[in-house]
């Protein structure tokens, strides 16, 4: 994606109302959706095809489920964001195992679906495979992209007023990420924001 040029997404979704809901969010958004798919194979098509920025995909396709789309697209560089109507681990790790971008919910917020679209498309990966003593684990990120960022700069040390000149926000944006962010982390001081978003693998200790 050359500086400039709006980011080139294909979406996926066998049902055409929330197909129509899914280009709608992103087209507001300031995405160009080039690609509509109603099946797996379809979508894999339309992704070797057009080589967009991003691919969003259903998890639950005919003909080929949103993973394998995933594990197939690997190899093209198209990072993939699988979006489901359920946020069960197993398909979280399924997902992670194919190398899928990020998986969201059909339940997350027009906005929370732009920022990961922007983010994917920025080489930010939101879902990651770890393996621990032979046990798989997935770390899913409950924070958008822009939370996640303040959260990180909290750690360095840096102060609402200080984190606010980086980011070009006004400090009472920067001060609703992080109660946002602390909301969604179930915790009460910037000390346990810092320590449950590593725990989380938010980003690196």
């Amino acid at each position: 994606m050359k500086g400039g040029e709006r980011t080139r997404v294909v979406v996926a979704d066998d049902h055409p109302v929330a197909l129509r809901g899914l280009e709608g969010i992103l087209r507001d958004a300031g995405f160009a959706v080039v690609g509509r798919a109603r099946t797996g194979r379809e979508a894999l098509r339309l992704i070797r095809e057009l080589g967009p920025d991003v691919a969003v995909v259903d998890v639950a396709l005919p003909e080929l489920s949103g993973i394998e789309v995933a594990r197939r697209t690997r190899e093209l560089g198209v990072p993939v964001i699988l979006i489901s109507m359920y946020g069960e681990e197993a398909l979280m790790r399924e997902a992670a195992a194919a190398g899928a971008a990020a998986y969201v919910t059909k339940m997350s917020s027009p906005r929370e679906i732009a920022e990961t679209v922007k983010a994917a498309a920025h080489g930010e990966i939101l879902l990651r495979e770890e393996a621990h003593l032979s046990r798989v684990t997935c770390h899913v990120s409950p924070l958008t992209p822009r939370e996640r960022e303040v959260v990180k700069l909290l750690a360095e040390g840096k102060k609402i007023g200080e984190i606010a000149e980086i980011l070009c926000r006004s400090p009472a944006t920067v001060r609703a990420h992080k109660a946002a962010a602390m909301r969604k982390l179930g915790v009460h001081s910037t000390a346990e924001l810092i320590r449950r978003a590593r725990e989380l693998g938010i980003f690196p200790p």
